[in-house]
């Protein structure tokens, strides 16, 4: 994968800075595509983003070239996929793709079981930002979901805690406490409930549902936590996350 390099700043046709570093990849054989991950989306003309076992990031577009307009394949060849970037950068297979913000910007974020976070251009599939190590302290990671007004994104996974990170850094911070692992998380913007009259200060903040696996080691039973958010900034949306 190749960094951007510049002030972040886009050119004059509305996408990221080119980088002067141009990635080869080179296979013996066509590349495997095992898809462990989807999102859809029309940033940039990619359709539909794909994640892979192998750790690979593919952009889809739609193809008109089956078919001339009008033709009998003209239907097929509207709704037909192909893949326009292969993103090399995960080392592990790629668990969650979620659209995000960077600096201001509509961007794809994907995660890999390692635990590594990467911020992809849409348009060319180059690497805007790069966790320089695994987020969940070598946990594997299970899932994430990015914070719709902003440049940050939530991880969880086989660890007791949830990770607020920021993309244009990949600094991160506790958000949450839990008492077993997370394997799905979702955010929402409704406001807390208000705490009742003889509640502590403490428990004004947002609160954090999570609902984790009961034990660490089998995800077939559940259980619903109410973890206390205080250490969350007031403001942040709720957090679920679902076994």
């Amino acid at each position: 994968a190749t960094q951007a390099h510049g002030d972040g700043a886009r050119g004059g046709s509305g996408h990221w800075p080119m980088s002067l570093i141009v990635p080869v990849a080179a296979w013996p054989a066509p590349p495997q595509h095992r898809v462990s991950a989807l999102l859809a989306t029309t940033l940039d003309g990619s359709e539909v983003v794909s994640g892979g076992e192998g750790g690979e990031v593919c952009l889809w577009g739609s193809s008109d070239e089956t078919a001339p307009p009008g033709g009998p394949g003209d239907a097929a060849a509207a709704a037909a996929l192909t893949p326009r970037v292969i993103c090399l950068g995960h080392e592990a297979a790629v668990v969650w793709l979620g659209r995000c913000m960077l600096e201001g910007h509509a961007a794809v974020a994907s995660l890999c079981a390692g635990g590594h976070l990467n911020v992809w251009d849409p348009a060319d599939g180059r690497c805007l930002s790069a966790s320089p190590a695994p987020l969940l302290g070598g946990a594997v990671a299970t899932a994430a979901a990015a914070y719709p007004a902003g440049g940050d994104v939530l991880l969880g996974g086989e660890a007791t805690a949830l990770w607020r990170v920021r993309l244009a850094t990949m600094e991160r911070h506790v958000a949450a406490e839990a008492e077993d692992w997370c394997v799905a998380l979702s955010l929402s913007l409704e406001p807390p409930p208000a705490p009742p009259p003889s509640s502590s200060s403490a428990t004004e903040a947002a609160t954090a549902t999570v609902a984790t696996a009961t034990s660490a080691t089998t995800a077939t039973a559940t259980a619903t936590t109410a973890a206390s958010a205080s250490a969350v900034d007031a403001g942040w949306p709720r957090v679920h996350a679902a076994p």
